[in-house]
Order: structure tokens, then sequence, then C-alpha cells
């Protein structure tokens, strides 16, 4: 990888090569620049207008327009997980964009698998970042992630993990302020709410220590040797 992006990003020629990547590779990061004939392009969400001409290929939606502007909102323009909710509507509600809101749950089905894919690659100090936004309704600060988090991160490491989950769209950035989608914010606690649910079970499941103790001592207190009895013989 090196040695190609070295020749494409470094020599004369005449030739463009694109490549798609969740993030940047490294060898890439190194040669990008406004004016540099190396560049990084991020796909953003969908707005509303190319939503609507995505409902005209799917079928019959109804509903007002703040009820799709919450829609693409909720899943941040992603055009896959829009795709699929718009199954969800369709089969289900009639393509009544309202009536699937007011159920209040964006991850389901293939959308929970989707994000569960993208997770796998999420390192513990990107998964503690997300979690901590996914837990605030507004967005934050870098200063306020910092004070919040440090100093179980370091602060090059808060630097690093930002720039890594921005590019991969799982958290957003406006202006100077980090924020997560209702989508991804209703995954996380979905996690964290299975994961409580899980060891609580894991607990039950285990013997107390108090059991233990009671266990230890009653075999104790069972542990004797019995003294053989004398055999008596009758006389005849």
């Amino acid at each position: 990888m090196e040695d190609l992006s070295d020749r494409t990003g470094l020599d004369l020629h005449q030739s463009c090569l694109v490549l798609t990547s969740q993030e940047i590779p490294r060898e890439i990061r190194r040669l990008l620049g406004e004016n540099l004939p190396v560049r990084a392009l991020q796909l953003k969400g969908l707005q509303i207008t190319e939503v609507e001409e995505i409902f005209k290929t799917k079928g019959a939606f109804w509903g007002s327009t703040g009820d799709l502007h919450q829609l693409v909102e909720s899943y941040a323009g992603n055009p896959l997980a829009l795709n699929i909710a718009f199954n969800k509507i369709d089969k289900l509600f009639d393509g009544n964009i309202s009536e699937f809101l007011n159920q209040k749950t964006l991850v389901f089905g293939e959308i929970n698998q989707l994000l569960k894919e993208h997770f796998k690659c999420v390192s513990d100090t990107e998964n503690m970042i997300i979690e901590w936004l996914a837990g605030n309704s507004q967005p934050a600060s870098l200063s306020e992630l910092r004070s919040q988090i440090s100093p179980a991160i370091s602060t090059p490491q808060l630097l690093d993990a930002l720039e890594s989950l921005q590019e991969r769209s799982l958290v957003e950035k406006n202006a100077y302020l980090f924020s997560v989608s209702p989508m991804i914010r209703e995954y996380i606690n979905q996690q964290l709410i299975q994961n409580k649910i899980n060891f609580n079970i894991k607990q039950r499941q285990r013997p107390s220590q108090k059991y233990r103790s009671i266990t230890t001592r009653e075999k104790s207190k069972l542990s004797f040797n019995i003294p053989a009895l004398p055999v008596v013989k009758q006389q005849g």
C-alpha cells in the first residue's frame, strides 16, 4: 500500500486512482492536502430532497414535512439505514412515516446487524467516547470531553479517537461540537441495557459468598469419623 500510494501521490502521471474506505489509511493520510494531488472526500448523509427522490422509487409514503425531516435526522441521512427503514414503513405501517416514528424505535433487524459490524472495529478508547456522548443529549466541545473523560484516556488518544470516529461517521461534528446521531445513541443504550441484564443474570446464577460459606460449614460438621463398633459373638 505504501509503495502504491507513493507512486500515485508523488510521481508525475496522468492516471486517476479512487480508493474507498471507512477510514483513511495511514499511508494516504500523510499525502493529503487541499492543494496536493491526493485529497480525501467524506461522504455526507442524504439531504431531504434526495430522500424524497428515493421515496418516489420505493412506493407510496405519506407524512408531514416535519416527519420526513425527523426521519432523515434520526438516521443521519445514512442511505442504507433509510432504505431499510423505508421497507419497514411500507410493509408494517402502509407508508405512514408518522406512525413509524411514534414507535420510537430506530434500531432493529438489519440496522442492528449493520451497526454491530461497524462497532466490531471500535477500540476501547473510541467506545468510551461514544458511550459518553450517547449518554448526553446535548453536543459537547472538545474541552468538555477532555474534562469528563480524562484522565481515563490521554489528550493525544482523545484527538486520534475523535478523528477516527468522525471519519467513520460514528461521531458527528458541527462547528466545534461533537455528538452522535439518534440511531447511534439508541444502539449504544440498547447495548448498555443488554450488558446490564446479562451481568445480573450471571450474578443470579453464581452462588453467593454467604451460601458457599454455609455449605462449607455444613460439610465440616458432617466430616467426622464413626468409630467401628465391637463385634459381639453370641454364646451358643
